[in-house]
């Protein structure tokens, strides 16, 4: 650890990160709806208390109110803040500051937006996913401000909104805006305080399958959608399963395509003309979506084949448009995340791979490297008694500090 990456950590404080963590959660930023105007302004206030240029951006209506024309769009705030140094490459830190809703309240020990401390943690929803990692990504900014350190190249700081929903009105618009173009990419997620180097492709598949209603007495004179799905399941068991078996990626867990959710029929009493199956899938570069949805074709061909005939269609509302993330373990940005978490908690890690999506998606096809850290076990997130330790959030922070310092170098 060199002098200025010390001086730089001696200015992380214990009590400034739990109050700032405190008042992130306590700024309720449930989506849906997505309002996030509460959190974005503490963020904000954040940033221009150590003298950062900081502004709120919101997607303009004519963006995204053929997906939500019945929201008040402008309540869905991200902050883009901005650290200025010398020539040199762009740094994005880039996590979420909308959460999902806290369910069923009974379940809490703890109000979730009361964030209360208890045996060095602190509870609520979004603790962990992800506002414990919007806190780390903001005030290690604000601790190599206070240190008056020059950067060489920019750092880019983003508390963003809508991951918790398709980041139409979040990362996604901003990079089609144009606001967010790094060389380099941190995300912040739930990762225990671990480097991930990448994350599989989260896709939702729709298939809508068009049969031939009529009596439920006489189902011989129809084509029943939902048995046709039922059929589809089994041949994707049957067939696409062992081929996902065999995909071995270091680091990643196994591709998975997980039917869901079925949905047809509009009476008990007549067969289903319509059916809709939605399969979850995880996909890796070596086995990408395009692939699956060509097998797809195929089995669907294959029943339609053996009889009855029936018609199909594939749905996707995804904004991604890449294979999954990846970047390779021996890459600057990787090693030296490794190896700040070495110096800063005394332990040596393996780089894992990210089990959930993440906005990294977002930026999949610049070709960029993207490493994804956060403090929390990803295990809490979207759950009751949701938490985040303390000490990761200190350390996380620290973390990032050193990874700033050495990814933008600038002098001693």
């Amino acid at each position: 650890m060199t002098d200025r990456e010390q001086k730089v950590l001696d200015f992380i404080d214990e009590k400034e990160v739990i109050e700032f963590a405190q008042a992130l959660i306590r700024a309720r930023s449930d989506n849906p709806p997505g309002d996030t105007r509460e959190a974005a302004q503490v963020c904000k206030k954040k940033f221009e208390e150590y003298g950062i240029e900081a502004e709120v951006f919101t997607a303009p209506d004519s963006e995204v109110s053929i997906l939500y024309p019945d929201t008040d769009n402008s309540k869905v705030q991200s902050v883009i803040a901005t650290i200025k140094g010398e020539e040199g490459p762009t740094l994005l830190m880039n996590a979420h500051i909308d959460t999902v809703r806290a369910g069923n309240l009974e379940e809490w020990k703890y109000d979730p937006f009361s964030a209360t401390i208890e045996d060095g943690y602190i509870y609520g929803r979004g603790a962990g996913d992800d506002k414990g990692a919007v806190l780390t990504q903001v005030l290690a900014a604000c601790a190599i401000k206070k240190a008056g350190i020059e950067l060489k190249g920019t750092l880019q700081i983003n508390p963003v909104a809508d991951e918790e929903a398709n980041a139409v009105r979040g990362t996604h618009w901003l990079r089609k805006a144009g606001y967010l173009n790094p060389d380099i990419l941190i995300i912040g997620e739930q990762t225990d305080n671990k480097i991930a180097l990448g994350e599989r492709l989260p896709c939702q598949i729709k298939v809508h399958i068009k049969g031939r209603a009529c009596h439920g007495a006489m189902p011989w004179n129809g084509v029943n959608a939902t048995v046709i799905a039922s059929d589809f399941i089994q041949l994707i068991k049957e067939e696409l399963w062992p081929e996902a078996e065999k995909i071995k990626k270091p680091y990643f867990p196994p591709v998975t395509i997980s039917p869901t959710k079925i949905e047809g029929g509009i009476q008990t009493n007549i067969i289903p003309e319509n059916c809709t199956l939605s399969i979850d899938c995880r996909l890796v570069p070596e086995m990408p979506l395009d692939y699956v949805i060509g097998r797809f074709d195929e089995l669907l061909k294959k029943l339609c084949e053996r009889g009855p005939a029936f018609e199909w269609t594939f749905g996707n509302d995804s904004t991604l448009d890449s294979d999954g993330i990846y970047t390779e373990p021996d890459s600057p940005l990787i090693k030296t995340m490794l190896n700040a978490v070495e110096e800063v908690t005394g332990e040596t890690t393996d780089p894992i791979c990210y089990m959930q999506g993440s906005d990294a998606e977002q930026f999949a096809r610049l070709g960029i490297p993207i490493a994804i850290f956060g403090p929390s076990d990803p295990s809490v997130g979207h759950s009751p008694n949701e938490r985040v330790s303390i000490r990761q959030l200190v350390e996380g922070t620290k973390i990032l500090a050193v990874t700033i310092l050495r990814l933008l170098g600038g002098e001693e």
